[in-house]
């Protein structure tokens, strides 16, 4: 991975700023900027200095995982953040307000007398992930390729009489066995009426003839995530159905075809808006048209009713698109893209039913 080059973004954005210092304490973060995996961390990153903290258990690993960074030691009774902010000679710091808690924040103010201010940078530590590198596209492709082959194989085997509890294991099981880490969430599994919550957790409820069954799936794979969902139906759908289904599935390719770089998440998810809500149903679309996916399973770019940020090449996120009926059910179709210079490309292959 390139993480002297992500080092050098942050000490840009360091030079750039009135801080002389970073503290990075999301493990996401902490993944990303220095490769390591343990679950016990922080980061130092100062114009001269990278230290990783981390206590005995992961010393070791941060040698092995983070080999650009100098390891911290805690010892008990250290006062570590003091310590080790006299190294980098800090006297304004930068930390991740929206992940740091008010109390955390007041003892490691308390602890570290000599820092003079400690400022949010939330948006640019994080904001340096956005963009993915062609390493991360590979792997991020290889990850949801696990989702597909998953999907494509669990689907055919789905027969009535299993419950939404059995669908969720064979799903999860199956990315397992082709070399996943673990879901990159809780597998969804809504079948009947249940598909009308859309982020409904699978019950002990069977799967019954003629209803359909929206699966929401994900694999974590090399610490990056894939997110996929498909609606199928089990034996022969209403009229009802394949009119709300072909209306979810237009959205979704028309949306998906037409957004180009430089649009904003918000005009991406117009186009699929304005085609559901043409049909009569955008009172039943409620959640935005997408999400950026990384090694956070949500994470920038946003794509919904008020997304400003633009879309730019090398962006990797979702289009979902989804009605929900309470009583009846709900339709979700979720794949995977890249923004390109001329426009999306799909990443995820899983099939795709029409009706």
């Amino acid at each position: 991975m390139e993480y002297k080059s992500r080092i050098s973004y942050l000490r840009d954005k360091i030079s750039e700023s009135d801080i002389d210092t970073l503290f990075i304490s999301n493990k996401d973060n902490i993944r990303y900027y220095s490769g390591f995996t343990g679950t016990f961390a922080f980061l130092l990153i100062s114009k001269e200095k990278s230290i990783i903290i981390t206590d005995s258990r992961y010393t070791l690993r941060a040698e092995e995982e983070s080999p650009d960074y100098e390891i911290y030691q805690l010892k008990s009774g250290d006062n570590w953040i003091e310590n080790s902010t006299n190294i980098t000679n800090t006297k304004i710091i930068g930390y991740e307000g929206d992940h740091v808690s008010v109390n955390l924040l007041n003892q490691l103010k308390k602890r570290a007398e000599k820092i003079n201010e400690w400022k949010d940078f939330s948006e640019k530590i994080t904001l340096g992930r956005i963009i993915k590198s062609e390493e991360e596209v590979r792997i991020l492709q290889e990850t949801i390729n696990i989702s597909d082959s998953a999907f494509n194989t669990v689907s055919k085997k789905i027969n009535i009489g299993m419950t939404e509890k059995d669908v969720a294991w064979e799903m999860e099981k199956e990315m397992r066995e082709l070399g996943a880490e673990s879901p990159s969430f809780d597998t969804i599994v809504a079948s009947g009426i249940n598909g009308s919550k859309p982020h409904h957790s699978p019950t002990d409820k069977l799967i019954n003839n003629n209803e359909a069954i929206t699966i929401d799936m994900g694999a974590k794979y090399r610490g990056y995530c894939s997110d996929l969902t498909r609606t199928i139906f089990i034996g022969e759908p209403d009229e009802k159905f394949k009119k709300i289904y072909t209306t979810v599935l237009r959205a979704q390719l028309i949306s998906m075809e037409t957004a180009q770089p430089e649009m904003t998440g918000e005009g991406i998810d117009k186009i699929a808006r304005d085609i559901i809500t043409a049909e009569g149903y955008g009172e039943y679309f409620g959640h935005s048209l997408g999400h950026g996916v990384g090694i956070e399973i949500h994470e920038n770019p946003g794509v919904g009713p008020t997304s400003k940020n633009i879309i730019k090449p090398g962006m990797v996120y979702t289009i979902e698109p989804g009605i929900y009926i309470e009583n009846w059910g709900g339709i979700r179709i979720e794949d995977m893209v890249i923004m390109t210079e001329s426009g999306n490309n799909l990443i995820s292959h899983a099939l795709k039913e029409t009706y």
